[in-house]
């Protein structure tokens, strides 16, 4: 399984091309598995939750139209990915590689993933809320503009990459997000059904 996520939002928040989709490898050792507490490490000082919305692959694909990329798309799901922000500030300032920011154990929470059709994986929203001592501390929900153009996006990543049947896309990764810490619990839904819910530790 690959984890392609792309990442125009976080180059450019104020006006991401859609055009022209860039995107970065997540190791699949970074799925946090099954509603189990997210740690927050101790690499860097501040970490922030962005919301996304995870489409998964249902055939091998190699060179697909843009036309034809509804038949390629099995499900999709919300998802978080947890940024280490100062540290990914860093990185780009310095010219390096994002992977410790963004590519460490843990560091991708999926939702369930539900069979849509390429229309509506374009419609979804996704929404996320943290609680802490039973107080809503933060709550955001974001629809349309969480995908690029998906057929364009796709078409671009078959282009010199083989996708397979599993593998995972990661689309509209939000330009911010709230700051973790621990104690907190997290509610991640999607079209406000819920699909996730775990601690803050």
């Amino acid at each position: 399984m690959t984890i392609y996520a792309i990442v125009n939002n976080l180059l450019s928040p104020e006006s991401p091309d859609a055009s022209n989709p860039v995107w970065t490898i997540i190791s699949p050792a970074a799925i946090l598995q099954g509603g189990n507490p997210f740690f927050v490490p101790d690499f860097a000082s501040c970490y922030e939750a962005r919301t996304a919305l995870a489409v998964r692959i249902g055939k091998l694909g190699k060179g697909i139209s843009p036309r034809f990329v509804g038949r390629y798309i099995e499900s999709a799901a919300p998802a978080i990915l947890f940024v280490a922000s100062d540290l990914l500030q860093s990185l780009r300032e310095n010219g390096l590689p994002w992977t410790q920011a963004i590519s460490y154990d843990r560091a991708l929470a999926l939702g369930k993933f539900t069979h849509l059709s390429l229309d509506e994986c374009k419609k979804c929203e996704v929404s996320l809320s943290l609680e802490s001592d039973n107080a809503n501390v933060f709550e955001n929900r974001t629809a349309e503009s969480l995908c690029l153009d998906v057929e364009k996006t796709v078409a671009a990543i078959s282009r010199d990459n083989a996708l397979k049947m599993g593998d995972i896309i990661l689309f509209g990764i939000s330009a911010v997000g709230p700051k973790v810490h621990p104690d907190i619990r997290t509610h991640l839904r999607m079209n406000g059904c819920d699909s996730l819910a775990f601690n803050i530790r």
